[in-house]
């Protein structure tokens, strides 16, 4: 008997244990979760500041550079990767010099300058990015004969104009913008940013040979009488120093 109630006692026990379990508020447990770290500063998370707007379209500033004179013979005529000549050698006494041109000078260097014909090149020494230095062509005699490259599609009058310099022209900040020769009514023009440079050269009586495209007026404009176009010069030769302007 008694082992029969300890049967109906253990019987009972689950629906009792059930009830108890069934009415328990069971509630969820959360870990709390580290705030994130700030990122750290880093050179791609700064924000950038805005440089300087370009346009593609700005033409780069010219510059001034000294000549010098290699007399030579030339040698073989070197052509681009579109087989357009840009270059040929020329030997001189213990030297071989590779000078360059521009495209559109080809045609009329090569028509006066074959290889084996000695000319004379003004140009200005410019490093390659292989460590080695080329002669950039200002101009070229041969045969007695000067030879000047030209701007490309440029319908523009070469002039040559020399005398005694007279007259310093400047611009409001006091930089050189110009100047006048004795008998040419037109002043030799310069870029404004080279005037600090040019007035180290270009001083009242100097004797100034000036070389380069005159170029006519626009379409539409008139010019008053006694007011000729000023000239450009490419090519200064004053005191015996050459200088280019490009």
């Amino acid at each position: 008997m008694q082992h029969n109630q300890h049967l109906i006692a253990v019987a009972n026990l689950p629906f009792a244990m059930s009830s108890k379990i069934e009415n328990l508020e069971v509630k969820e447990v959360t870990t709390a979760k580290p705030a994130p770290k700030a990122p750290a500063d880093k050179p791609e998370n700064k924000p950038k500041e805005p440089g300087p707007k370009h346009d593609k379209h700005d033409k780069p500033k010219a510059q001034l550079h000294q000549l010098a004179s290699y007399t030579g013979t030339v040698g073989e005529y070197g052509a681009n990767p579109d087989g357009l000549y840009d270059r040929f050698t020329l030997a001189t006494t213990g030297a071989t010099h590779t000078v360059r041109f521009p495209l559109p000078f080809g045609q009329a260097l090569h028509a006066a300058a074959q290889p084996g014909a000695v000319v004379t090149v003004l140009g200005y020494l410019h490093p390659t990015p292989k460590g080695d230095q080329h002669v950039h062509l200002a101009s070229l005699e041969v045969g007695g004969q000067p030879l000047r490259p030209t701007p490309a599609g440029s319908a523009a009058e070469a002039f040559a104009v020399a005398g005694t310099l007279t007259d310093l022209l400047l611009d409001p900040q006091g930089r050189l913008r110009a100047v006048r020769l004795a008998g040419e009514p037109a002043e030799l023009r310069f870029p404004p940013h080279l005037g600090e440079q040019l007035a180290d050269y270009l001083t009242v009586g100097a004797q100034v040979q000036a070389n380069g495209p005159r170029r006519p007026d626009r379409p539409g404009e008139l010019r008053a009488p006694g007011h000729p176009a000023p000239l450009q010069p490419e090519l200064l030769t004053v005191g015996g120093q050459s200088l280019l302007i490009r």
